[in-house]
């Protein structure tokens, strides 16, 4: 049975946000100006921002978290030399208060609290505003890179309004971003809010940088890190078109961007990446070899532009930033999202049947591996992200990961809204109802829409699909779905490196978090530990902080027999521990089509399978 909680909001109250309701005038048409100048020798970027119209004063904040990234982030921990002067120059005193926001909520019979630190300047009445301050940042071969939560204050009444970006740079460095130019060469970049503003990184410095048009839009492929000279140029190229023709000619073939930028950081690996999405652009840790995995990526990340950046719930923009967003929608726009990427990669011709298989199989495969897949939903997965990690969140679900369980409820629902409506219906059709709903800057869903949806579109009987495949834990009858398109599960043994532990994350600068402990690692591991570094020497992005995607890589590298030893934290305490990883089998999933399939059975399977005519 599905476990029950129930939250208890603000259990602490704060009187500063009585500071900010009476703080902070909205000037008309006014707009903040921001000029973020790039100092690698000093290892900083040094932000100035100027606020006009402060006559009530201002309280400035930076993100707590990131869209994409569902995870508490004390960015405030990094604003360095922070100051202030009005505008005669004069100095304005600031006042720092760190307020400590939580919630209880129930799991296991008991009542357990998150704790969220909320860091607010306040600042004194001005005719006009200006504050300077310094955000680490560390050249890394030759280049810079930096995201907007982690780099750009706001001012806590006036998120709305107009923000304007000079970037000075040394050397006339290139500057790419997916915000526009106010004029050609001029450095200086617009945005309509602080929203927009803080969801374009930027890359500059020594790049390697390759583009194409697609649909008779820009698109910059631009790389940086040592490896990119391994990639092979004209294969990611090709693969980064064919993505972006397919999925506009998917959605009608409209790009909801004016160019679209590819900031890549190249690791050594021979395929896999990870990657975090914008509105006209996403950060890919990529590997230099370009696989079919890091294909599908490319794939996940530009699907993002529709699904999560504009379709997407209510609270998922405008932004809270000072707490994680609470949305029982992540299955579908992580890991439909997914789904729909390797699927669209098939129909479109990229891969064929067998990899498309193997999708099925591997997603499968880690979900039932997952103890929890008994007890949590895709919901309930999503919903919950925020209580993970001790109130911390993660990027990947609560106890379950949602892209694994929403790539299948994608699956099961795709099959069975063909199977109720006899192929007239299919997934499709509700994911182009949800963008019409949401484009053009309009409102997100409600938390009952997909339902909403798939009834509407599929009848009532898919109403009560998706309470069973979405609401319910493990009700997705897997074996049944797949057997109404002709196909069928078979288990094969797998032998693999056994670690002692699983992690998650390893997408940020914090390195990587133990899930679960098990056979060697017992007594020496615990939930919840971060690894920060392993055999010895810590592993760094360009910020300095524990890269978790290098330490991620490392891990999976290891071999049976060859101790691993890691630099860890736990509970507020570095240590090191050394595990010794084994040889282990397993059984994994595939998929293969059932022999004597009826005649019914060919047809559904046959048209979700179909190929679509396309030449990128």
């Amino acid at each position: 049975m599905k476990p029950t909680y129930q939250r208890q909001a603000n259990c602490l109250k704060f009187a500063i946000w009585g500071c900010v309701l009476i703080t902070g005038i909205t000037t008309a048409h006014s707009e903040i100006k921001y000029t973020v100048e790039a100092r690698p020798k000093e290892g900083v970027l040094h932000i100035t921002m100027r606020i006009p119209g402060t006559l009530s004063g201002s309280v400035l904040q930076i993100p707590n978290w990131g869209p994409g990234g569902y995870r508490l982030n004390d960015n405030y921990t990094h604003v360095q030399q922070l100051s202030a002067v009005d505008s005669e120059g004069k100095p304005l005193k600031i006042q720092t208060k760190i307020e400590t926001l939580g919630f209880r909520y129930e799991e296991a019979g008991s009542y357990k609290t998150a704790a969220n630190k909320v860091c607010s300047w306040i600042l004194p009445p001005a005719a006009e505003t200006t504050v300077q301050y310094d955000i680490p940042s560390r050249l890394s071969d030759g280049s810079l890179h930096w995201s907007g939560p982690g780099t750009y204050l706001y001012e806590t009444s006036r998120l709305k309004e107009k923000c304007l970006l000079e970037i000075k740079v040394p050397d006339k460095w290139p500057i790419y971003t997916g915000l526009n130019e106010t004029r050609a060469g001029s450095h200086v970049f617009v945005a309509k809010d602080y929203d927009v503003l803080a969801d374009n990184p930027v890359s500059t410095g020594d790049l390697t940088v390759d583009s194409y048009v697609s649909r008779g839009k820009k698109h910059w492929i631009v790389m940086r890190g040592v490896p990119r000279a391994k990639v092979d140029r004209a294969k990611l190229l090709k693969a980064c078109k064919f993505v972006s023709d397919m999925e506009t000619d998917f959605f009608d073939r409209s790009a909801p961007y004016d160019h679209y930028v590819w900031h890549f950081a190249v690791n050594d690996a021979l395929d896999g990446a990870g990657g975090l999405e914008h509105l006209s652009s996403t950060e890919i840790s990529l590997a230099q070899g370009v696989g079919p995995r890091a294909v599908g990526v490319l794939a996940h990340e530009f699907f993002h532009l529709w699904n999560v950046k504009r379709i997407r719930s209510k609270v998922l923009g405008p932004f809270d930033y000072t707490k994680l967003p609470q949305t029982g929608a992540l299955w579908w726009l992580e890991g439909v999202t997914d789904y729909y990427a390797y699927t669209l990669l098939h129909r479109y011709g990229w891969t064929e049947d067998p990899s498309f298989f193997d999708s099925i199989g591997s997603n499968l495969t880690i979900v039932r591996r997952t103890p929890a897949h008994k007890e949590i939903g895709p919901n309930e997965a999503s919903m919950r992200v925020d209580e993970d990690s001790s109130g911390r969140g993660n990027s990947n679900g609560y106890h379950m990961s949602y892209y694994n369980l929403g790539w299948l409820a994608g699956m099961c629902l795709d099959i069975e809204m063909r199977a109720q409506t006899n192929g007239k219906r299919t997934l499709d059709d509700v994911e182009h109802a949800l963008w019409r709903m949401c484009r053009h800057d309009q409102p997100g869903f409600d938390e009952d829409e997909i339902r909403n949806q798939l009834v509407k579109l599929g009848g009532k009987a898919m109403g009560l699909a998706y309470d069973r495949i979405v609401m319910w834990p493990d009700g997705m009858r897997i074996e049944e779905t797949l057997a109404k398109a002709g196909l069928e599960l078979v288990t094969k043994p797998q032998p693999y490196v056994e670690l002692g532990f699983t992690f998650g994350g390893g997408m940020g600068n914090s390195g990587v978090r133990v899930t679960s402990v098990s056979g060697k690692g017992q007594g020496l591991l615990e939930v919840g530990d971060t690894i920060i570094g392993v055999n010895g020497s810590e592993l760094v992005e360009d910020t300095g902080r524990a890269a978790g995607g290098a330490i991620g890589r490392e891990l999976r590298a290891a071999v049976a027999g060859n101790p691993i030893k890691m630099a860890i934290i736990r509970n507020g305490k570095s240590q090191t521990v050394e595990v010794t990883p084994v040889t282990a089998s397993r059984g994994t999933y595939s998929v293969q089509r059932i022999a004597n399939a009826s005649a019914e059975q060919k047809k559904l399977g046959d048209a979700w399978l179909a190929k679509k005519a396309f030449k990128p």
